[in-house]
């Protein structure tokens, strides 16, 4: 056998290891899902907390004020209701990586109190993600009193769970 033809033998076995390694991972993540999911639910305090009391800057590009990195975009959510007073449990909205509910306190139309109940995949990147993201994501949400704050960068997915099932609970509220 030639050298060329050695070569682009050699050359064609690493393309199809490499197309064969892409098609049986996401992210760099292997792409099967466990069968048993696990549940990680978050609560945050009444009104009065204020933003930016998280440790150091997360490793999605977030820095500890709540701000997000360039990488984010703006969800377009609708404020709370201005006399709405209650609580309130949006649908449960599921994603590639588990499902968020929340269940959203109001008092006279200001959010008070945010709890998500977040099932992840049983990864543990998932989970790292979700205890990252879900507290950014509920300061921004009290700040703006409204479900259209940045989504966070690195968490999309829940993020956009979140703000979905946020504002089912909301218009429950009207």
């Amino acid at each position: 056998m030639s050298t060329k033809a050695k070569l682009a033998s050699a050359a064609a076995s690493v393309g199809v290891l490499f197309l064969g390694w892409q098609a049986g991972t996401a992210h760099g993540q292997t792409a099967l899902t466990p069968t048993t999911p696990t549940t990680t639910t978050t609560t945050s305090g009444a009104s009065g907390t204020s933003g930016g009391s998280s440790s150091g800057t997360s490793s999605s590009g977030t820095s500890s004020s709540g701000t997000s990195s360039s990488n984010s975009s703006t969800s377009g959510g609708t404020s709370a209701s201005t006399s709405a007073s209650g609580t309130y449990t949006g649908t449960t909205e599921t994603h590639r990586y588990g499902s968020v509910t929340v269940t959203v306190t109001l008092s006279n139309g200001t959010i008070t109190n945010l709890n998500a109940d977040v099932v992840s995949d049983g990864e543990h990147r998932s989970e790292s993600i979700n205890a990252e993201a879900v507290p950014m994501l509920e300061s921004e949400i009290k700040s703006a009193n409204s479900a259209g704050v940045s989504t966070v960068s690195g968490a999309t997915y829940t993020t956009t769970a979140y703000l979905e099932s946020l504002q089912s609970a909301l218009d429950q509220a009207k």
